[in-house]
């Protein structure tokens, strides 16, 4: 636990409630993200609490090889103790755009470089509890150049596979990561 902080704000609005007002705690500083929790008062009198993980964001690409084979990879993750299937993704660097981002990790996970890299959608993966705000992109014409992991990723393989088997293996059960399943899905309903 780095440091305790309190700062206490009024909040005009939000979606679809006013906050009268709100103080939150950063509870833990890290190198990514903080952890801060969270009091304020709804409009309707009512306290609640919440617990929430500040994220800077991060960039997904689904990568295209043909037209309906793209690349995935095997990432072990420590925080659900498995190997798992996934499109390439990353935090963004300070200063860093979402499409920088996406450029710099699909090249660095899979030793790839887009021709043509467009959005697909933006999504938020877990608001219950974390800001983070991710933005997918469909990579396309993709150029071979040569990968370099960071020291603590720890991927075990990279392939190919047809998107309507990856779809397959949505449906088993196989591919469980939410941003491999959304871009997955997306792009079956373009594809076909």
């Amino acid at each position: 636990m780095n440091y305790y902080r309190q700062i206490k704000y009024l909040i005009i609005s939000s979606l679809n409630y006013s906050i009268i007002g709100r103080i939150f705690v950063i509870i833990y500083s890290g190198k990514k993200i903080n952890l801060r929790k969270d009091e304020f008062v709804l409009e309707d009198g009512r306290k609640v609490y919440r617990e929430i993980i500040e994220h800077p964001g991060s960039a997904a690409i689904i990568p295209f090889i043909t037209r309906d084979e793209i690349i995935l990879i095997q990432q072990y993750r420590h925080a659900v103790k498995e190997t798992i299937y996934e499109i390439p993704a990353g935090t963004l660097d300070k200063g860093e755009t979402f499409i920088t981002c996406a450029k710099r990790e699909l090249e660095e996970e899979t030793g790839y470089k887009a021709g043509i890299l467009e959005p697909l959608v933006i999504i938020y993966p877990s608001p219950g509890i974390l800001s983070e705000i991710m933005y997918i992109f469909k990579a396309s014409n993709l150029v071979r150049t040569q990968m370099s992991h960071q020291d603590d990723e720890s991927i075990k393989c990279i392939m190919q596979i047809k998107i309507t088997e990856a779809l397959k293996m949505i449906k088993e059960g196989k591919i469980k990561d939410a941003k491999t399943v959304c871009s997955i899905l997306m792009c079956t309903n373009i594809i076909t």
